[in-house]
């Protein structure tokens, strides 16, 4: 992990995680928290875009592959605590192609990135939540769980 903020500033506020934040949606809410007095760490893939993100918020950068389980682990094992906020945001949209000329392999890597990356993430930091007394997960979807769109069969 990579810290501007440093061990010391998160013992002080209170932590949030917040996965794909390299980018979007994500880098957003890492802006927001770190601005409501949060020490956010921030993990993704792109660690570059981490690195420049934790120094403007003061946060912490820490690599994250959330479809692979040992990544997972690595990551929420230097959480530091008190872990009160864990955004799940990490995931995106491939293969937008009609099911019948669907990629099996595109489709394998949303699953694994929007549903198992979910899962992993939380299942491995439930403990540091449930230990913060008031700790809170928050699920970013995509809209095509609430609407069609071409191109969104998968």
């Amino acid at each position: 992990m990579s810290a501007a903020g440093g061990e010391a500033a998160a013992a002080v506020r209170p932590v949030a995680v917040v996965t794909g934040a390299s980018s979007g949606i994500g880098a957003a809410t890492a802006r927001a928290l770190a601005s409501a007095g949060y020490h956010v760490v921030a993990g993704a893939r792109r660690l570059d875009r981490l690195e420049r993100l934790a120094a403007e918020t003061g946060g912490t950068a820490a690599p994250l592959d959330v479809t692979d389980p040992a990544s997972v682990e690595a990551f929420a094992a230097d959480v530091p605590r008190p872990l009160r906020l864990l955004v799940n945001n990490a995931g995106g949209a491939l293969g937008l192609d009609p099911v019948e000329e669907a990629s099996e392999e595109r489709w394998r890597t949303m699953y694994e990135t929007n549903v198992l990356g979910t899962l992993r993430l939380t299942r491995a930091l439930l403990p540091a939540l449930a230990e913060s007394g008031d700790g809170h997960v928050v699920n970013l979807g995509s809209t095509a769980g609430f609407e069609t769109y071409r191109g969104g069969a998968g």
